[in-house]
């Protein structure tokens, strides 16, 4: 059995059959590294709910990177235990928080809360505005950036990796007005031993924790997570690719157990994905009728997609978006449906890269070729993509699935 993986403050005693991770801003070795420190006092003053659902951000986050999932993809056993300043208040969210948690990474987790007794810092507020938006180096943020208008807003980016940290330093070129002072940037990064699964399905929910603390700080009333709505759907693409073996980042549920869990620690944000109902085609449009082909041209070659850059191939180089993967696939089909020139520079384009990248992702492949020729329903979206918030248009999401699906279709598939 997996020894509990307890979070804790500089200055707490680790305690005995737990393997400990101390949050110590700028010590690599103690099983992540971080620019920012556990009070998160680079936002301002995050209130204790807000603080409670960061440090269950970031502890999530680090345990899903510390136990190794097995080849057959089973469900984990995760007990994490975090020190928060009131622990009697994330005892009142720990349903909505373990919930919020198995879905996203289809593990089973057991969350625990003792008392963080370390002194904490008096820090004002330091700014206050209306929203904070997610800018993740991506081409959906990127779009959600152009879109965002005249809002009072700060952006958040997180990285834990240096490609990932590029993308978001030149995507920001490409967006109009933007203000490097309304954007905080925070490194946090898994470290051996806490680095063995190199899977991050848990990295949404680290991202969204952050948002809502730095919102909380600054008085803003909402975050915004900008991802277009088909990938959001998490379609079904083939039976051997449903629920958590596709993206859950940004699913309708996900969004729902996180409001809960926000609601239950108390805190006055609220979480939204205003292009849940937008494919990507659909998306880059229309942050092209907002900002122009040439801008917007410019930002998409700018962005980072793939979701697995950690397989290189010989002479690839890194940070590339390989083209072949789903989340390329989704890409390249949405810039095309967009009518718009891509200039971004795929590995695929390489003729000496296109065999061997073909042979790597060949099972993303084939499942977007299953795909297309699979009538979207509602019994299988239900059934297979499920559960979906209470209420939900299953219609209105179908008909979603269709065009989606429908930009994929004009894609030629090696």
């Amino acid at each position: 059995m997996t020894a509990p993986i307890e979070l804790i403050p500089p200055g707490i005693e680790r305690t005995a059959h737990r393997r400990s991770i101390v949050w110590s801003p700028g010590d690599d070795a103690a099983g992540f590294a971080t620019d920012h420190d556990c009070y998160l006092t680079q936002f301002g003053a995050p209130g204790n709910g807000a603080l409670t659902f960061a440090r269950v951000g970031v502890g999530a986050f680090l345990a899903d990177r510390a136990i190794r999932r097995n080849e057959l993809r089973q469900r984990r056993q995760i007990t994490l235990i975090v020190r928060v300043p009131d622990p009697d208040l994330g005892a009142a969210a720990t349903n909505d928080l373990a919930s919020l948690l198995r879905f996203v990474t289809g593990d089973d987790w057991d969350l625990r809360f003792e008392k963080d007794t370390t002194e904490r810092p008096s820090v004002r507020r330091l700014r206050s505005v209306d929203e904070v938006a997610l800018l993740s180096g991506g081409l959906d943020s990127y779009c959600g950036a152009v879109l965002g208008g005249t809002t009072r807003r700060l952006f958040l980016s997180h990285a834990d990796a240096p490609v990932i940290t590029h993308s978001q330093h030149t995507a920001v070129d490409h967006i109009p007005q933007f203000d490097p002072d309304n954007h905080f940037r925070v490194r946090l990064a898994a470290t051996k031993p806490f680095s063995v699964e190199p899977s991050r399905r848990s990295r949404s929910i680290l991202f969204m924790a952050l948002a809502v603390a730095l919102a909380d700080a600054s008085g803003a009333v909402r975050v915004e997570v900008p991802e277009n709505g088909f990938t959001s759907l998490n379609p079904p693409l083939a039976a051997n690719r449903a629920g958590v073996l596709t993206t859950r980042s940004t699913h309708p549920m996900t969004f729902e157990l996180a409001s809960r869990a926000v609601n239950a620690l108390g805190i006055q944000v609220t979480l939204q994905n205003p292009y849940e109902w937008c494919t990507k085609g659909e998306l880059v449009a229309l942050a092209v009728q907002a900002t122009g082909e040439e801008q917007v041209t410019g930002g998409i070659a700018s962005t980072l997609s793939c979701a697995k850059t950690n397989v290189i191939l010989p002479g690839s180089g890194a940070g590339r978006n390989c083209g072949l993967d789903y989340a390329c696939l989704v890409r390249r089909a949405g810039v095309r449906a967009a009518g718009i020139a891509d200039s971004t520079d795929y590995l695929c384009d390489d003729p000496a890269l296109l065999p061997g990248l073909a042979d790597l992702r060949r099972s993303d492949i084939e499942a977007v070729r299953l795909a297309l020729p699979r009538p979207p329903s509602v019994a299988a979206l239900a059934g297979e993509s499920g559960p979906f918030p209470p209420g939900y248009d299953y219609d209105r999401a179908v008909d979603l699935w269709r065009r989606g699906i429908g930009e994929l279709s004009a894609l030629t598939l090696p």
